[in-house]
């Protein structure tokens, strides 16, 4: 039992080990607490005592975190910052809930005193960086604390294709394929890395070599869609058309699904081959992805809000494109309300209803009742 609680001391952090308690703690009861995962008996035990010091609040703000009860770990934290502005578990702590918090100005300068107080931790510029990113004009920023955390860890995987995905976005595209070959050199299993080469291999025309990353994920049956797609595209580019048939087929395979862009690219595929019919199947497959219902409710949500903004031609517009995609008979009524209501139209108010009328199979009250105004309503237009 020492040792197991000496293992546990040093995985504390450094300020609470390094503390002076002087709040009479019964530190072995204490680490039996926090290694039995019994953090409201820590938080009990620590509340009775009524810690005064910075070691004492440290660990009391640690159980209420552990525990999940932030406001206590906030203010606790603040209580232990008061006492020593430098420690380090509490300007972290802080910095995760804020985050969690989606207050991304209040983690970000908790983090940034942990770089001050530890300029060689990488993990402290991975976590700054992460929080800039959601900052307004610290876009710019954001990047040099990512670059400065790959320069103290390049073996981060995250920090990897975190550089590699911004570079390309810069179309630095040599710079990020420096920084992912000199990964993949040291580990070749890294799923995320591969995808990232795949991408970058298709953008810079490289082809063939897409195929070969690609190629390797398909192998262990990993089939993320970002990879497949460039994948795909890279065959059709190639004349492969085979190949680029068996990705789609394969994605099918093993996730039951493949994206639209694969899916189009293998209609393509089946066309240069002469298998037209199979074509066909496959742009109807797209057609129906592209004519999800979803975006029924989609355009008849935009036209409402230009029908609120008195924006009626495009409320119009966008109920109009909802009917002839989808062919909802409500989505004439509204296009007939406006030129009736909002418009002081009659004649295409009337034309529209009479088109609705036409085709409305009502349901539900709220239908019901629609139906029977339109009817009446017709007759005095």
């Amino acid at each position: 039992m020492r040792c197991t609680r000496f293992l546990l001391i040093l995985l504390l952090p450094a300020s609470i080990v390094m503390g002076q308690a002087q709040d009479s703690i019964d530190k072995p009861l204490l680490m039996d607490y926090f290694q039995e995962q019994q953090y409201d008996l820590a938080i009990r035990y620590l509340e009775g005592i009524k810690p005064r010091e910075a070691y004492g609040l440290g660990l009391l703000a640690n159980a209420y975190y552990q525990n999940g009860q932030f406001p206590q770990a906030e203010k606790y934290y603040h209580l232990v910052l008061e006492k020593d502005s430098s420690h380090i578990q509490a300007h972290q702590h802080l910095g995760n809930i804020a985050r969690q918090q989606q207050q991304p100005v209040v983690a970000f300068g908790h983090f940034t005193k942990l770089v001050a107080l530890r300029p060689h931790n990488a993990a402290y510029y991975k976590q700054l960086s992460r929080v800039c990113e959601n900052i307004v004009g610290l876009q710019d920023t954001a990047f040099h604390f990512l670059r400065r955390a790959y320069e103290l860890n390049p073996k981060d995987v995250s920090v990897v294709t975190s550089m590699a995905s911004e570079l390309m976005l810069q179309k630095k595209n040599a710079a990020a394929d420096s920084v992912l070959k000199a990964y993949y050199a040291i580990d070749s299993s890294q799923v995320s890395v591969i995808v990232q080469m795949v991408k970058l291999s298709f953008l810079e025309k490289q082809y063939g070599e897409a195929a070969i990353y690609g190629e390797r994920l398909l192998s262990t049956n990993t089939v993320e869609p970002m990879a497949c797609i460039y994948l795909a595209a890279a065959y059709l580019q190639m004349k492969k058309y085979d190949s680029c048939i068996r990705v789609h087929d394969r994605m099918v395979t093993i996730a039951q699904a493949a994206p639209e862009s694969v899916m189009y690219y293998a209609a393509v595929a089946y066309a240069a081959l002469g298998r037209y019919d199979q074509s066909n199947q496959m742009y109807m497959a797209c057609i129906d992805m592209a004519k999800s219902k979803n975006l029924d409710s989609y355009y008849a949500g935009m036209a409402d809000n230009f029908e609120q903004m008195k924006q009626y031609k495009n409320a119009i517009a966008h109920y109009d494109t909802a009917y002839y995609l989808f062919k909802d008979p409500m989505r004439l009524y509204g296009i007939g309300r406006i030129y009736d209501q909002s418009l002081r139209d009659p004649l295409k108010a009337k034309r529209h209803y009479q088109q609705y009328l036409k085709v409305a199979k009502p349901e539900g009250k709220n239908e019901t009742s629609i139906h029977a105004y339109v009817k009446e309503r017709v007759k005095t237009l």
